[in-house]
């Protein structure tokens, strides 16, 4: 006997046909227009008709044999399983007797498992009050939209339609519910949902950026406007500026003929722009003036860049040529062919008698400081063969006396021997101290040449202290063909340089170097102190080095100066060396 309570087989399709329609058609209804919908309804209707005279048909003939009931129920069955809907139906009780499979698919549950189990195992009481044709009056329809989370864990949606089941006597048996799935339906109108609100999003940007770039560009055309006025204003106190410019400023077209100059340029030249304009000029400068100035215009167009000369100009006024720099800027148009010069003068004549009379005095003064020099060491050499001559002389002879005197009194005369004795050693050491003064004022080696006096220089300043020296000479001439005046310059400025090592540098290496060529004498002096350092010895020490500088200067060479903190110092001099003149 089959589940299904219907009187008839043919009533039970007849009803069905019903649902399913009435299910596809709640379904389908939202999605559908105005005459669509109206179209949908006359096609119910029809079916509705059809099934009721479907109904009274079949109560017309003898009931069916239990034969054809289970063979219409097998039918009903395969039907219901390939039916694209989900299909279930629940006892009077709510449980299930019958599920199709494309529920189970809806579901994720096969549909034998669902034999028997509730449906308020899947949803909450406020659903099954919606949904449920049980739950609700009879006369009330069961049609609604489901939301449920599938065991896959996405989102679906589903349309439910159901009705009541009653069988012959008008007893409830149970509930019949169809459910079409709609998620690719909700999925479409949610992505389309994102793309208008993704549209409209754009639209809005789009509209404020339009908006944004016509704001700009009213305020651009309002700009232009002002700078249009800004413009013309500052045309009329550019001509002002360029009248009232302390500095001389002169305009000149391609072919190098004047057409604008300021009052500046007017007293620098001596003359007024109208005798010169329209090719005057030429008469104004001398030929050779006129020459120089249009081949510095060629230049700076060749070039196209600024121009800077010296060049002389004549003044009219002062009836004198004036030393005037000259900065000619190149202008083209916009094919780029020559347009005009933008020209800017400098009197430079001022400055440079100034400086001519500086270097002049500066020469003077560095002969001054050489002559001096000169006259020192000279003055030094005359102390020194005076003390040697005369006070070394009478200090020997005393030495003699007294040691004479410390011989004949050894036995004789103890207390008189040890007197002796005790000025004899105050008489060597008196000859000590002179032999120093002598050697400080003028070494006596300086006679032998530069050579055997940096040798002896070394010496002693080798006994003064803890520093290693070396003198390495690349010379087989002793004085390194220098005459006696460079030899005590050079010779200085090594006994200064070795000074200021031993004074600043805590040094404890210093070579000395002295090499000659056919063109210069060289003199290395390095050292692996500590550099110069800021302060007060660094200042002393800059001074000592700017008079050893003087005194190279004056020699007519060159002082190079290489120092790095913790690296050392080295001092290199180039003195030119004089060739002997032709015969």
């Amino acid at each position: 006997m089959s589940k299904w309570t219907i009187e008839t087989p043919s009533a039970a399709c007849a009803a069905l046909l019903l649902i399913v329609l009435g299910g596809l058609a709640g379904a389908a209804w939202q999605a559908l227009d105005a005459w669509e919908r109206i179209w949908l309804g006359l096609l119910l209707l029809i079916a509705a008709g059809t099934s009721i005279w479907l109904i009274g048909k079949l109560r017309a003939h003898p009931a069916s044999t239990p034969q054809q009931l289970d063979a219409s129920a097998m039918r009903y069955r395969e039907l219901a399983e390939t039916a694209q809907d989900g299909m279930w139906q629940t006892d009077a009780r709510g449980k299930i007797v019958h599920a199709n499979a494309r529920l189970g698919d809806m579901m994720g549950i096969p549909a034998q498992q669902l034999l028997g189990r509730s449906m308020s195992e899947f949803h909450d009481e406020a659903t099954l009050q919606r949904l449920c044709p049980l739950k609700r009056p009879a006369e009330q329809s069961c049609i609604g939209e489901l939301q449920y989370q599938h065991p896959d864990g996405t989102q679906r949606w589903a349309m439910i339609s159901g009705r009541r089941l009653y069988d012959g006597h008008g007893a409830l048996t149970g509930a019949l519910v169809l459910a079409s799935d709609m998620t690719k339906h909700k999925r479409a109108e949610q992505a389309l949902s994102v793309a208008h609100a993704e549209l409209e999003n754009r639209i809005a940007l789009r509209t404020a950026q339009l908006q944004d770039v016509n704001a700009r560009l009213s305020a651009e055309v309002a700009m232009r406007a002002q700078t249009e006025a800004a413009l013309a204003r500052s045309e009329e106190r550019l001509q002002e500026i360029i009248a009232m410019m302390p500095l001389s400023l002169f305009l000149k077209d391609a072919d190098s003929h004047i057409v604008l100059m300021n009052q500046a340029c007017e007293q620098q030249w001596g003359v007024q722009f109208q005798d010169i304009a329209e090719g005057r000029d030429l008469q104004h400068f001398p030929a050779h003036q006129n020459a120089g100035f249009h081949t510095a215009d060629r230049e700076a167009f060749a070039s196209n860049k600024v121009v800077i000369r010296e060049e002389l100009v004549w003044n009219a006024l002062l009836q004198e040529n004036r030393l005037v720099q000259t900065h000619k800027k190149p202008v083209f148009d916009a094919e780029g062919r020559p347009q005009m010069i933008i020209a800017m003068g400098i009197d430079i004549t001022d400055s440079k008698r100034s400086e001519e009379n500086l270097q002049r005095s500066l020469a003077q003064l560095r002969e001054l400081s050489d002559h001096q020099q000169t006259i020192k060491e000279e003055e030094r050499r005359r102390i020194a063969l005076d003390i040697h001559d005369d006070l070394g002389q009478n200090l020997m002879v005393l030495r003699i006396d007294v040691s004479l005197l410390h011989a004949r009194t050894a036995s004789a005369h103890p207390r008189l021997h040890s007197h002796a004795q005790r000025v004899l050693d105050t008489i060597d050491a008196t000859i000590g101290s002179v032999r120093t003064i002598i050697n400080d004022l003028h070494p006596s080696t300086l006679e032998l040449g530069l050579g055997p006096a940096a040798e002896w220089l070394i010496r002693q300043m080798e006994g003064r202290g803890s520093i290693r020296y070396r003198l390495h000479i690349t010379s087989d001439a002793p004085n390194l063909g220098l005459d006696q005046r460079q030899t005590s310059a050079i010779f200085r400025v090594l006994q200064e340089s070795l000074s200021n090592i031993v004074r600043h540098a805590q040094a404890s290496e210093v070579e000395v170097a002295l090499a000659q060529d056919d063109d210069a004498i060289v003199v290395r002096i390095s050292d692996n102190g500590i550099g110069m350092q800021p302060g007060d010895d660094g200042k002393r020490a800059a001074f000592g080095l700017k008079s050893i500088r003087e005194r190279v200067h004056a020699l007519g060479g060159e002082l190079r100066i290489d120092s790095q903190a913790g690296r050392g110092t080295a001092l290199a001099i180039h003195l030119p060396q004089a060739r002997p003149a032709a015969s």
